[in-house]
């Protein structure tokens, strides 16, 4: 699976990309430049929809999951719902959506997670599009008590109007090594096999 981290549809590639995570808050038109130059690839988001950030996982022309941040931030309102299930599974992958601070709501993430663990896909992933500062996610291994047999893919802002240094995205291995670490405001791309 080739897998695109992007802070925006202008820096992709016109090859083939299986899935594309944006930052917490791109533009919905980013969005859909990309659908339109990828239309079979998985895009996961999340767009700011009158003051609350609504998780997208698109794919083939539909968003497969209802998701809004369970968690206000200062960026935007929490929902408070955490009865949501913001889960995908097409064929052999099965793809999770936490936006951002969700990832320390322990009752929701838990949830999510264990949702996607138990699938029955080869490859399971959890895709976070972010908003985050640097101290987030600051050690070469995600726990593996939280994550562990699941791909972790933080999209995170380059430059962020909230933070002066912000976290950098990253891919993980199943085990929770990082395998690409974004440098500068590069587009961070990986290639996963199941």
């Amino acid at each position: 699976m080739r897998i695109w981290c992007v802070p925006s549809a202008q820096q992709l590639d016109a090859a083939s990309t299986d899935l594309i995570v944006f930052p917490e808050g791109i533009q919905r038109e980013e969005v859909a430049k990309a659908e339109s130059s990828h239309p079979n690839s998985i895009i996961v988001a999340a767009v700011v929809e009158g003051g609350l950030s609504r998780g997208l996982l698109l794919h083939r022309g539909k968003n497969r999951i209802d998701y809004l941040k369970v968690t206000g931030d200062g960026r935007t309102v929490g929902s408070g719902n955490i009865q949501q299930e913001p889960v995908y599974q097409f064929g052999e992958v099965c793809v999770g959506v936490l936006i951002c601070i969700d990832v320390d709501h322990v009752e929701f993430s838990s949830a999510v997670i264990e949702k996607v663990r138990s699938s029955s896909a080869k490859l399971k992933l959890m895709c976070v599009p972010a908003d985050m500062g640097y101290s987030w996610f600051t050690c070469e291994t995600l726990p593996s008590q939280k994550f562990g047999g699941i791909h972790v893919i933080l999209c995170n802002h380059t430059r962020s109007k909230n933070h002066d240094f912000p976290c950098k995205s990253f891919v993980t291995d199943a085990d929770g090594r990082k395998l690409v670490v974004q440098r500068d405001d590069k587009p961070i791309h990986a290639e996963l096999f199941y």
